[in-house]
């Protein structure tokens, strides 16, 4: 890659809508609806929506219309005002045409002095030649070849704007005027080529000046094409979501021959998209996501301990101590059932019956790795993103007065400094001020937070972990819901990544939407104090059986799974009641009665993606950055608001 292909690159910054090619008035909706045109701007605004646009665009945008406002030509959001200029990529345009016109000035100039110098080095080649023969062999080629070298590198070093295509040509040029000497001053010309690298002298400063700048140049073609990768997506990204996409389906089991499909009681995705887990009552699987490609199955086991590379080739850990809970014989047989899972990116966790949990490294195999029995049943179970804490929701008695008391028990987990081997430390208990039982618990993605919620009096709750050793409740609400047999309650609560003061509650029970709430935990000044939320944002749209919902890194959409299986997005990009909201149907998945056999579902760091693994053990990958709307594998998604 030379400078013209990097600038070239840089100005697809600067592709932004530049021209208006029409804009007429839509009799039904009464609305302005314009087209227009794509190019490289050179005067670059920002609107109140946050995308880019040519001021000219907008002016006469606004010219046609005779509006103050204008309808976003990027992402289609209406009553758009111009914020102001953004310098930084107008000064960016004006460096890229500086660079072109530098580009053109130098290629003239420095093609002419090459060609002169190969002119000399050549006559010279000649001369070299009849000396040869007159005993005085290859002396006027090694100094032709030193001038040479020694103007170029002066040429290269003082000019860095030069292209890369010449310094090809360059040595090219040189390649052919050694050609045209014997074999014995080509000889003679490689040793003294290999004097002037080794040497320490004034004469090898401009030698060593074009190395840095080469240097440099590889170290920015190697930076410049992630990047340009990167940028495409985002601008893919931001023509489709959310409503267009790449669908994706990949089936874990094959359904030939049987007659119901195979159904799953749990699963989970890994933080990073790279792994998920399946588990039935006394099986599990983990396999790994590839691009454009069905799952392969990674290792698998069984709830006696045994783990392997697949079900025909298992074996218990050499250390049998780690399947020992509260001294049960591993050697016999010790039945368990599966339940609940969750996955990091290093471990795997799975609770069930007789009040237990099992850890498995995903480092090694899927190596059991701890095992531990409580006293009480395990409710609801998650490990943080970090892969150093393990937090456990279970439901104990008062010793004095036999009453229920919700629990929440904590196990950290720190690698030795020696073995770098995981070691799981006491565990820490903490008492909510409630009897109702935890229904679930969802650390944050900074593993600072901890929410939860209660399964019969519908609280949800925030414990603030900043203090390991003291964990502190910081927000607490309660939201009225329906309590009968067929209400679910809250199902899923969650933080929005990086941002706390958000947070989704989803609910399956009569009247209760989705809602958003501001937690104003960054309000709290004593402490003493817990924060009250208030009510932000209220899905009516989506119903009041939603069984999850997962938030997108980049804050300003949510992904929903409703009971029947539809997964709904809803596109808000700052979470106010009054915005206009965009909400789809992304796909349609299987169905699951209750929410702890719902699907999973996960954003890919950047956001483009979504995966979605249901209890069919069936992967859905919903692609927003692959490519235009117009392209054949790209279809829309069925909006609904």
């Amino acid at each position: 890659m030379n400078v013209l292909n990097v600038l070239k690159e840089l100005e697809q910054n600067l592709f932004l809508p530049k021209t208006l090619e029409s804009c007429q008035l839509n009799e039904f909706s009464r609305e302005y609806v314009c087209k227009v045109r794509y190019g490289i701007v050179d005067d670059c605004s920002v609107l109140s929506c946050g995308c880019c646009l040519s001021n000219a665009l907008y002016n006469d945008m606004i010219l046609r219309t005779g509006q103050d406002q204008v309808r976003c030509p990027t992402c289609d959001c209406r009553d758009a005002t111009i914020i102001g200029p953004v310098k930084q990529l107008r000064k960016l345009y004006q460096q890229i045409q500086n660079a072109y016109r530098k580009l053109e000035q130098n290629d003239y100039g420095v093609e002419s002095e090459l060609e002169s110098a190969t002119d000399e080095d050549s006559a010279k080649g000649v001369t070299g030649e009849e000396n040869s023969q007159k005993g005085t062999l290859g002396q006027g080629n090694q100094k032709s070849l030193l001038a040479l070298f020694h103007m170029v590198a002066s040429k290269l070093g003082s000019q860095p704007g030069l292209p890369m295509n010449v310094t090809d040509s360059t040595r090219g040029r040189r390649r052919s005027g050694q050609r045209d000497g014997n074999e014995c001053g080509l000889e003679n010309d490689l040793e003294e080529m290999r004097v002037l690298d080794n040497a320490s002298n004034t004469g090898t400063i401009p030698i060593s000046q074009n190395s840095i700048s080469a240097s440099v140049k590889n170290n920015f073609e190697a930076l410049t094409r992630p990047i340009s990768s990167d940028e495409e997506k985002e601008y893919y990204f931001a023509q489709c979501f959310p409503i267009y996409r790449k669908r994706s389906q990949f089936s874990t089991h094959a359904k030939f021959l049987r007659t119901k499909s195979k159904l799953f009681i749990s699963m989970a995705i890994s933080p990073d998209c790279t792994k998920f887990v399946l588990i039935t009552e006394h099986k599990w699987e983990v396999y790994s996501i590839l691009p454009d490609k069905s799952p392969v199955l990674l290792f698998c086991g069984k709830s006696t301990g045994e783990y392997g590379p697949d079900f025909d080739h298992l074996a218990y850990p050499t250390d049998m101590s780690v399947l020992l809970v509260k001294g049960n014989n591993p050697l016999q047989k010790d039945l368990w059932d599966h339940l609940h899972c969750k996955l990091s990116n290093d471990y795997l966790i799975i609770s069930g019956s007789k009040n237990r949990f099992r850890v498995f490294d995903l480092n090694q195999q899927g190596l059991p790795i701890h095992s531990y029995g409580s006293s009480f049943p395990i409710r609801c179970i998650d490990i943080n993103p970090n892969s150093n804490m393990i937090a456990c929701g279970i439901t104990g008695r008062d010793r004095n007065t036999g009453a229920e008391q919700a629990l929440i028990v904590f196990h950290k987990i720190e690698r030795n400094k020696v073995t770098s081997e995981p070691e799981f430390l006491s565990p820490s208990t903490i008492t909510l001020p409630y009897r109702d039982p935890i229904k679930t618990l969802q650390f944050s993605d900074d593993g600072l937070y901890l929410s939860c919620s209660t399964a019969f009096e519908s609280r949800f709750l925030i414990i603030s972990l900043r203090k390991f050793n003291e964990p502190r409740l910081i927000m607490k609400s309660l939201r009225s819901i329906d309590s009968s047999l067929e209400s679910e309650g809250i199902t899923d609560v969650k933080l929005f990544p990086g941002n706390p003061s958000l947070m989704c509650v989803t609910s399956a029970a009569f009247n209760a939407p989705p809602i958003v709430v501001n937690t104003k935990i960054q309000d709290i000044d004593g402490v003493q104090r817990v924060a009250q939320p208030t009510m932000l944002i209220r899905l009516d749209e989506l119903g009041s059986k939603i069984h999850k919902c997962e938030i997108s890194p980049r804050n300003d959409s949510i992904a929903f799974l409703n009971r029947n299986g539809s997964v709904y997005i809803m596109f808000s990009p700052t979470m106010m009641d009054s915005e206009k909201r965009r909400i789809v149907l992304v796909d349609m998945v299987a169905d699951a009665y209750r929410a702890h056999e719902s699907a999973a579902l996960k954003f890919s760091a950047d956001g483009h993606k979504l995966y979605i693994l249901d209890r069919k053990g069936i992967l859905y990958v919903e692609d927003f950055s692959y490519g235009l709307p117009q392209e054949h594998e790209v279809t829309k998604c069925k909006q609904i608001t």
